[in-house]
């Protein structure tokens, strides 16, 4: 006998089915194909056509409505909201879903009501209650956390909302108001792992010294994802505040000994904010880890004391034996108060054989000299990018190849990249960021990718690879895949700002839900995004499956 809430979830399901299942079984011919072609131009110049659009959103093909929704919330103009709430959300839950998060990608502070009613009315599909949460966390205001709180207060955990209550718990840790921790406070016991990192994260993120209490005692939970966050958070301004000083220290001492290894680099990581002498010697002594997440973390944090005491350990950290990310973060961190040192240690690593680490030292070699004479002049920033129209058979070109198989229910493309540390093999959003795609294998075609440097690695949080040569800036397509750990992205400055190379997630990053392209995750191969090093070389990436075949 099946249970009532089995049953209903089974109900919900096979609903959805029918939903896709009658989506898909309109084809896209060529008529949509066009639309969709336009609509993708839209896209890509950011002309908000408010007659092209509202056509679009009602035209009787379900994939071009779905695809004028995303183009609306790309193009991102506030005019977008009344173009998408003029019409009922669509019974096929994943439009309504798209209608949601294209509305929430809009950040209108006036939609706060809507999203209300949509999160707390219990017969909203699962998958649009999640996007109505996720969408008052990019909003961020005051009034957005209450909705939060208040949902997060009286909702009951079950199947039907779980992905509610864990994208909730993301969207009021982005708040820029702080409130009331309690409605959080309630879901760090939760038994589901995934709740309680996500809980565990929003009272993070605040930095508010009214969570340490609990954060002290998630810091002892049998997860380490959670155990990670919680470290994290124990950091010496937030601990006094607490008047909880020493025994967060002594928590974050202790949590050097962990298992994870998570737990470990954010345990150095946050002693880096104490100044006393145990503090001092935990992060001297992490700088003789084999580990360089652990090494690099030890030299950031000597770095911030701005003590004579540590520059010793911090010139020595700068031997030509040990790692080039250890001796250049080590430099950087000596240039502000001990220049002399600096330079020093830069000559010698202008002989190391990583090229980056070359680079790296001519680089301060020149700022050092540089500050001594009080500087060299500024330089121009980056100059707007012109919008450039593409033909259309262009734009057509780009939905066949990508959009139109995905639509059709074919595997997503892969692609290889080959590191000097091993493979790694990634699934692509190609239908979810077919522009991205695009200028993807442009990028390959052209060879430049061959022989790039991971120029930034950020422990527990981010490989990224140095500016691919040539590659353009690129439009960016924000779309339902979250940035989970091994997301793969591209570094920017915000919206329409970046050029690729690409970034490789260590961890999931809640705070930038909204502002990055999920182009696709890791498949296989994190183990070899967690071992990456600064300076570290991509030998090839190529696809190895195609959607268009």
């Amino acid at each position: 006998m099946i249970r009532p809430l089995r049953a209903l979830v089974l109900l919900a399901a096979s609903a959805s089915l029918v939903h896709a299942q009658r989506r898909r079984s309109l084809p896209l011919d060529s008529g949509a194909v066009g639309d969709i072609a336009r609509l993708l131009l839209l896209e890509d110049v950011r002309r908000f056509d408010s007659l092209e659009l509202s056509s679009a959103l009602q035209s009787k093909h379900p994939e071009v409505r779905r695809r004028a929704m995303l183009a609306v919330a790309r193009i991102n103009d506030k005019r977008g909201v009344a173009l998408l709430r003029a019409r009922p959300l669509d019974a096929d839950t994943a439009l309504a879903a798209t209608m949601v998060f294209a509305v929430g990608q809009l950040r209108d502070t006036l939609t706060i009501a809507w999203f209300d009613s949509l999160l707390s009315n219990p017969r909203t599909a699962p998958t649009v209650a999640t996007e109505a949460a996720c969408a008052l966390g990019k909003i961020k205001t005051a009034a957005a956390r209450a909705v939060l709180a208040r949902y997060l207060t009286n909702v009951t955990a079950g199947p039907r909302t779980r992905d509610a209550i864990g994208e909730a718990l993301l969207a009021i840790g982005r708040s820029t108001a702080r409130g009331d921790i309690a409605p959080i406070v309630k879901w760090t016991s939760s038994p589901d792992e995934e709740i309680r990192w996500r809980a565990t994260w929003a009272i993070f993120r605040p930095r508010d010294p009214a969570a340490v209490g609990d954060l002290l005692r998630l810091s002892d939970d049998r997860s380490g994802h959670v155990r990670s966050w919680a470290v994290r958070g124990l950091v010496k301004s937030q601990a006094d505040s607490a008047s909880v000083g020493e025994r967060a220290e002594a928590k974050l001492l202790a949590a050097l000994r962990d298992t994870d290894r998570r737990v470990r680099s954010e345990a150095i990581r946050a002693l880096g904010s104490y100044s006393d002498s145990l503090a001092l010697t935990a992060l001297t002594n992490g700088l003789s880890s084999a580990d360089s997440w652990i090494s690099v973390s030890a030299a950031e944090g000597l770095g911030r004391s701005r003590l004579s005491s540590v520059v010793p350990a911090l010139v020595a950290a700068t031997d030509a034996t040990r790692p080039c990310a250890l001796r250049a973060t080590a430099i950087r961190q000596l240039q502000p108060f001990a220049n002399a040192e600096a330079r020093t240690a830069a000559s010698a690593l202008a002989r190391d054989t990583v090229p980056y680490c070359q680079n790296l030292a001519a680089q301060i070699l020149r700022d050092t000299a540089n500050a001594g004479r009080g500087g060299a002049g500024g330089g121009r920033g980056r100059q707007p990018q012109q919008l450039v129209e593409r033909p259309m058979s262009e734009y057509r070109a780009i939905v066949e190849r990508w959009i139109v198989p995905s639509y059709n229910g074919k595997p997503l493309p892969r692609a290889r990249m080959r590191t000097v540390r091993g493979d790694i093999e990634l699934e692509l959003y190609a239908g979810d960021a077919p522009l991205a795609m695009h200028a993807m294998t442009r990028i390959l075609d052209g060879g430049n990718i061959v022989g790039s440097e991971f120029s930034r690695v950020v422990p527990d949080f981010v490989d990224q690879e140095a500016t691919i040569r040539d590659a353009a800036v690129q439009r960016d397509e924000v779309n339902r895949h979250r940035l989970t750990r091994g997301n793969l992205a591209w570094a920017s400055a915000g919206l329409d700002t970046g050029r690729p190379g690409y970034t490789l997630n260590h961890t999931p990053q809640p705070h930038n839900e909204g502002d990055f392209t999920s182009l696709g995750r890791v498949i296989r191969g994190q183990d070899v995004v967690d071992r990456i090093e600064l300076g570290d070389r991509i030998l090839g990436l190529q696809i190895i499956t195609n959607t268009a075949k």
